[in-house]
């Protein structure tokens, strides 16, 4: 028994998210087609593909957003670190504690921008008082390349921040909970071309810490942050495999269609 456990293990080193059979409707649409795929630690993984393909749709599988949506219903496996997250003993609150997520459009709270930072970790009682509260709200901003520019305004506005400080605000909030993974939606789309490569460079090095896994409708941006890519076309996850790879030679003729410009 210890031996099959071991065997086990081994296969599914370094994995952090696995994916089986996963399915979503919305309503009478079949948004999602049983999608196999396992997610690496420590690694950026990039969904790319053609509009209403189905990546963002996978992505918000991975911290139950999709639970908001009440036509919504998803079927398959979802494991995270081994443990089912669609099990009913899950709390989606707690999973997106430790499934951070970053959207389209900077969302900062109307508070300041230590409450901002500050939020998750009161309610998820992560930090025992003030002092222990400043020093997560610090080591965020600074993890999110934000600190130099905030430290002196902590009390301002979050959305008194440019376009790009506020989505670098965003992912500040989204790792002051200390999560595994974080989910980015297209975070760069609002972006001008400066805000957007430092957010790039961000991604680069928070997975050094994070397993993230990011939306984008640029092959360009998934070609420059990504390790690993997985191509979604009408519902169907099409290919999945090592970034360069995919770009130079992917086994799928739709893939090739795709990052040629021939679709989408």
């Amino acid at each position: 028994m210890n031996d099959m456990r071991l065997t086990e293990r081994t296969v599914t080193e370094g994995v952090k998210i696995s994916a089986q059979g996963v399915q979503v409707h919305y309503g009478t649409n079949h948004a999602l087609k049983d999608v196999d795929v396992a997610i690496l630690d420590k690694t950026v993984t990039a969904f790319i593909g053609p509009s209403g393909c189905g990546k963002s749709t996978f992505l918000r599988c991975l911290n139950r957003m999709n639970d908001t949506v009440a036509s919504a219903k998803v079927t398959g496996m979802i494991m995270l670190d081994g443990q089912d997250i669609y099990d009913a003993r899950v709390d989606p609150v707690q999973l997106r504690a430790k499934v951070g997520m970053v959207f389209q459009k900077p969302n900062p709270f109307p508070k300041s921008i230590y409450d901002n930072v500050a939020y998750g970790p009161k309610i998820h009682g992560l930090a025992s008082g003030k002092a222990e509260l400043d020093q997560v709200v610090e080591t965020s901003l600074k993890k999110a390349a934000l600190w130099n520019e905030v430290k002196d305004r902590l009390d301002a506005p979050g959305t008194g921040l440019s376009g790009g400080q506020q989505q670098r605000l965003c992912i500040a909030r989204a790792i002051a909970t200390s999560p595994e993974v974080l989910l980015m939606d297209e975070p760069c789309s609002a972006l001008d071309p400066i805000a957007t490569a430092q957010v790039e460079e961000l991604i680069d090095e928070l997975r050094s810490q994070f397993s993230v896994v990011i939306v984008t409708h640029s092959m360009q941006q998934a070609a420059r942050v990504s390790q690993r890519t997985a191509f979604f076309h009408l519902g169907h996850l099409v290919e999945y495999g090592e970034t360069g790879t995919i770009f130079t030679n992917p086994k799928d003729p739709r893939t090739e269609s795709y990052i040629t410009g021939r679709i989408g």
